[in-house]
């Protein structure tokens, strides 16, 4: 019974998972900002160069 407490306690304490998780989290947060601007910006620049082509002569 009280092995299973150590590594009841040694878990509790442990935070190297944690460490692991907050990147996996943070690296879903950047993926979704880049699809979402990613998406805009795609948007915007074929906007642009379609009225560029368009204002050329010929």
């Amino acid at each position: 019974m009280n092995s299973i407490l150590n590594l009841v306690a040694r878990l509790r304490t442990d935070e190297r998972g944690l460490t692991a998780v907050e990147y996996a989290v943070l690296g879903g947060i950047v993926v979704a900002a880049l699809v979402a601007v990613g998406t805009q910006f795609d948007t915007d620049l074929r906007g642009a160069f379609t009225s560029l082509f368009n204002q050329t002569p010929g």
